[in-house]
């Protein structure tokens, strides 16, 4: 039976493509030749998370990718055919890291910024919580290792500026991301960016600037004030300053086609605490390195806001910059 199965998925070319190469970018249109397949219905299971959500597998060939604390992320479909991203919580282990997110999300009305991920909808079973969100296309991170250095130099600055912008989004409804990091910033089928992840973002109180809290992060992309304070055992004080620094290390991620500005990453944790960006100088645009130092100073005071840093020349320039090179790809 299962050879017999192998022989048929050649016909579904969703599977496939999972199965085969799970390395290249998500296809949602390969959805069409499945959604009222009976292998899919096998292959997948009739797994009881409920209406609106029709399919959904936690096979590891349809996982899309691992959230923080454990997570994962996986592909659904809705009732009405709409594709979905499934991400799934372990109950037991992560309730609370779940509750937290499903409350940041249904904080933002992510119709008034394109650059966040969209909630729909919470469903439990009796081991898991599972958030359903937005098919993206890929994460920032399978983004830029996939892309030509020239089309990141050309399309980057649009890309760092969309960041900037979710930021200045969750900041203005006093909502600190607090894990911002290439695999938490989701492309979108037009190639948009959107902020996601929410597991250890915080609220900040009406009169609050700074979360005092759990000094938590991914290794490598933490602010300098977050790794002092695992060095100390401290409380660690979260400033909305702390998220736009690590978009600075993002901002250089996307220039340079993968690097970090603080070094590999056994030393990146020390660079950063040092305030000693290593690599700066791989940047030959002194107007993008000038930009990208801005957002990393290591005296947080030094920083600007991402409002402020959207309201530099180098952004404000982005749009006018982009439609030149949409206007020369068109006659390529």
């Amino acid at each position: 039976m299962l050879e017999e199965y192998r022989k048929r998925l050649e016909l579904v070319p969703f599977i496939i493509y999972y199965t085969k190469y799970p390395g290249q970018k998500w296809r949602p249109s390969c959805f069409e030749a499945v959604k009222d397949n009976e292998l899919w219905w096998q292959y997948t299971q009739k797994l009881q998370v409920g209406p609106p959500v029709k399919y959904f597998s936690p096979q590891k060939p349809l996982i899309l990718g691992k959230g923080s604390m454990g997570t994962s992320v996986y592909v659904g479909i809705m009732e009405n055919g709409a594709e979905v991203a499934v991400k799934r919580f372990l109950k037991q282990e992560f309730e609370d890291a779940a509750q937290n997110e499903l409350q940041i999300l249904s904080r933002i009305d992510a119709s008034k910024s394109p650059f966040i991920v969209s909630y729909r909808k919470c469903l439990n079973d009796a081991t898991f919580v599972y958030i359903v969100l937005d098919l993206c296309e890929e994460t920032l991170k399978e983004h830029v290792c996939t892309r030509r250095l020239e089309y990141l130099q050309d399309h980057g600055p649009r890309m760092i500026k969309e960041i900037l912008s979710g930021i200045e989004f969750l900041h203005s409804r006093k909502i600190l991301h607090r894990d911002l990091k290439p695999s938490n910033v989701l492309v979108d089928l037009q190639g948009h960016m959107k902020l996601a992840d929410f597991g250890i973002s915080r609220l900040l109180n009406e009169e609050e600037t700074t979360v005092h809290t759990g000094a938590k992060g991914s290794h490598g992309w933490m602010p300098t004030e977050v790794i002092e304070a695992i060095n100390k055992e401290e409380i660690g004080r979260f400033k909305k300053k702390s998220d736009v620094q690590v978009a600075g290390m993002i901002a250089f991620f996307i220039s340079t086609k993968g690097e970090h500005p603080f070094g590999p990453a056994l030393e990146r944790m020390i660079n950063i605490l040092k305030g000693n960006p290593v690599n700066l100088n791989m940047l030959r645009d002194l107007q993008v390195r000038k930009f990208i130092s801005w957002l990393i100073s290591h005296n947080i005071d030094d920083r600007p806001y991402a409002p402020e840093a959207l309201a530099d020349p180098f952004m404000v320039h982005v749009t006018n910059s982009l439609r030149k090179i949409m206007l020369q790809e068109s006659r390529t």
